[in-house]
Formats: C-alpha cells, sequence, structure tokens
C-alpha cells in the first residue's frame, strides 16, 4: 500500500526522496496529477516509493482517479480505511 499523502501535504519531499512529480503538478497548476491532462504519463509511473516497488504507481493512479471522480475528502477517507485495512491484515 502507497503511503504517499500526496504532493501538496509533503511540498516534493516524501519520506523516501524527492518527488519530481511535486513540480510537475506546479508546472501543469494542477492540485495532484490525477487531474493533469497528461495522467497517467510514463514520470508517473516511474516514480514509487522503491520499498513497495512500480506496482504502486499503478496503485496510486486508481486512488489518484478516484480522488479526481469523488473529491479530495472521500479519497483521503478512502486511504485511511485502506491503511486500516492493511494494518488488520498484517502487512
Amino acid at each position: 500500500m502507497p503511503s504517499c499523502s500526496g504532493c501538496g501535504v509533503h511540498k516534493g519531499q516524501p519520506f523516501w526522496g524527492d518527488c519530481k512529480l511535486y513540480g510537475c503538478t506546479r508546472d501543469h497548476e494542477v492540485e495532484h496529477c490525477g487531474l493533469c491532462t497528461e495522467f497517467p504519463c510514463d514520470q508517473f509511473v516511474n516514480q514509487y516509493d522503491p520499498e513497495h516497488g512500480q506496482r504502486s504507481a499503478f496503485t496510486r493512479a486508481g486512488l489518484l482517479l478516484y480522488r479526481k471522480k469523488a473529491g479530495t475528502e472521500k479519497y483521503r477517507k478512502m486511504v485511511k480505511k485502506l491503511k486500516e485495512e492493511h494494518k488488520s491484515q498484517g502487512l
């Protein structure tokens, strides 16, 4: 389960290193990648937490599409729920 809370929260500095996507969202003047007209792009799928592997980029893509459709509030609730499920499963 990817643990990034989003570009805006971390100001482009998640715990695992420098996020190149943060600058890209600023350049495209969008709140998050899911709102970009080029999403998902090669840069997005190649930026991921090494602990979780590239597969996590595709999980994030799905979550960002949900965020775009449902809104940030519902997205945050869903991420919280997924993290709780993840912990309860001992993953």
